[in-house]
């Protein structure tokens, strides 16, 4: 049994009473057999410590592996996904430039078609347009203020190359073109003399003021409609606009060859 006990200045080792709880004691004295057993559980549990390091170790490692090998089959996966996207999306664009190609070559006879019906030439360089009418017109809006004003603008009605077989969004989609520009850098409606594009009512573009004072000088086409004309079998662009046309080109002029 283990002895506490104390030593002195001078030789031997003397016990003490109360055990650990005596603060003179200085020293424990054990038996062969407690030093051996002491001594194995500090290996044991020494042991047992590297055992619990290495288990935890073991586990890390086997958790950092399963993530990696989960990262590298989503990142194949992933990566599989991509390609057959980008196959089916390079396929889709392929099918919709055939498509964009086979619209623009349908609508190019078309307007052909309608150019040749209508005696316009050369057919296949004409846009189609033509002016049916121009008419001065009181518009009533009211300024910034509220108060009403009169100002004189003008109503031109175009007829365009495409037929009444054509539905009414489509053509309105199509009227586009007549704002995209052409090898000059123009508009093909600038040849009618309209310079500016403000799809509104004159009341809202005289309110904004800094497009109205950087386009003041322009003929501006204001809001627009379509009219069906099923005696001639085309679409109409009836549209109002600040200022009169310029000289209409004889070949945008309307009849019949």
């Amino acid at each position: 049994m283990a002895e506490f006990v104390k030593k002195p200045a001078i030789g031997g080792y003397k016990p003490v009473t109360g055990g650990l709880s005596n603060s003179e004691c200085t020293h424990v004295i054990l038996t062969l057999g407690e030093y051996a057993g002491l001594k194995r559980e500090i290996s044991s549990a020494q042991q047992a410590a590297r055992n619990a390091e290495y288990n935890a170790d073991k586990k890390i490692h086997q958790i950092q592996s399963e993530a990696q090998s989960r990262i590298t089959d989503a990142e194949k996966k992933l990566a599989k996904n991509t390609a057959e996207l980008e196959k089916k999306l390079a396929a889709e664009q392929q099918e919709s430039a055939l498509q964009r190609e086979l619209n623009a070559n349908l609508l190019r006879i078309t307007k052909e078609r309608a150019n040749a019906e209508r005696g316009l030439k050369p057919k296949k360089e004409h846009n189609g347009y033509v002016v049916l009418t121009s008419v001065e017109k009181e518009s009533r809006y009211k300024d910034s203020y509220g108060h009403p004003r009169t100002i004189t603008l003008w109503e031109t009605a175009m007829e365009t190359p495409y037929t009444v077989d054509f539905e009414a969004e489509q053509v309105r989609s199509l009227l586009q073109e007549l704002f995209q520009k052409d090898e000059d850098e123009r508009w093909p409606i600038c040849r009618i003399g309209i310079t500016g594009n403000y799809p509104g009512k004159y009341a809202d573009m005289i309110q904004d003021k800094e497009w109205h004072e950087d386009y003041e000088e322009d003929n501006i086409m204001l809001e627009r409609w379509l009219r069906a004309n099923y005696r001639s079998g085309y679409w109409e662009l009836v549209f109002l606009h600040t200022k009169p046309l310029a000289v209409v080109p004889p070949d945008m002029r309307a009849g019949r060859g």
